[in-house]
């Protein structure tokens, strides 16, 4: 895979899945572009850092959005499922994102579930005992022989789960196949899903899925500047 500048124009085929990683830290927009529950949100931040990597988010999300929908980024409101994944009622874009310290993912496609993830490597402070609380036998058994693929693991899960609209507590009931890049999930095994590592940097760790319901999905990875 590849990052690609932006393109001028914005258009989904049926296919197509788009991919943006930014940083929100080279990112700035208005508080005013924000929902009246955006900026409430984002006040609640402790860290002026925080909050800024909240508004960039928004802010690039609203806007981002908005060019595939040709309207304006303050006329945009989003839903929220049970689980806190943002949608748009009454229409076909679907779309999920992610951040982890000054990086953000997001993903955009029509009418099919998809859900991503990015997290920063990092040392994990008990890992043994969250290896044996989310994942399976086959899964741990990998992961202490090699740890530096903890978050590879968890983001391929995290992912799924953000994709299906479910929460932390299914972790343990979806499985990883990493060699045929596959979820083979307990609750879904009749839907067939496309799993995809990212390649963001020797940092961070990064993976989209996606419901495969066509024979072959285009994907594009974009940088994010709008």
């Amino acid at each position: 895979m590849k990052w690609q500048n932006s393109p001028k124009d914005l258009t989904l085929g049926e296919s197509d899945v788009h991919v943006w990683l930014v940083n929100l830290d080279a990112i700035t927009f208005p508080f005013e572009l924000l929902s009246i529950d955006e900026r409430s949100r984002a006040d609640r931040f402790k860290f002026d850092q925080h909050r800024q990597r909240f508004i960039a988010g928004r802010g690039f999300l609203r806007s981002l959005l908005a060019r595939y929908l040709h309207t304006d980024p303050e006329c945009l409101e989003f839903h929220y499922g049970s689980y806190g994944k943002p949608f748009l009622k009454e229409s076909a874009i679907q779309f999920n994102l992610a951040h982890s310290q000054h990086l953000a993912l997001y993903a955009v496609t029509r009418d099919r579930a998809i859900g991503i993830d990015i997290e920063q490597v990092r040392v994990v402070e008990q890992l043994e005992g969250l290896v044996q609380r989310f994942f399976l036998p086959s899964e741990a058994r990998t992961i202490q022989a090699q740890p530096d693929l903890f978050f590879q693991y968890w983001t391929c899960k995290e992912a799924f789960l953000k994709a299906t609209g479910t929460g932390l507590s299914k972790l343990k009931d979806l499985e990883i196949d990493r060699a045929c890049l596959k979820t083979i999930p307990v609750e879904a095994r009749s839907q067939n899903w496309k799993l995809q590592e990212l390649s963001i940097n020797d940092q961070f760790a990064g993976a989209i899925v996606i419901e495969q319901d066509c024979l072959e999905l285009n994907l594009s990875y974009f940088l994010g500047q709008i």
